[in-house]
């Protein structure tokens, strides 16, 4: 069985019980990721602006064909 299909499966059986449905597959992960990227953000805005620079590179030319 499919995660779609037991996801269906669950929000029927709870659908007909008056229950609310579970969350959405994947849901769980997405706010993990938000969370993650707010908490690098106020890291980054407390460190100031010098966490901010990224490190030079050379910059990477194209072959030219002759």
């Amino acid at each position: 069985m499919s995660i779609t299909e037991q996801y269906a499966l669950d929000t029927w059986r709870l659908g007909s019980q008056q229950q609310a449905p579970p969350p959405a597959p994947g849901t769980h992960e997405a706010k993990l990721l938000w969370a993650w990227w707010v908490a690098r953000k106020e890291a980054r805005d407390q460190l100031g602006p010098s966490a901010r620079g990224t490190a030079t590179r050379t910059p990477r030319r194209r072959a030219r064909r002759a």
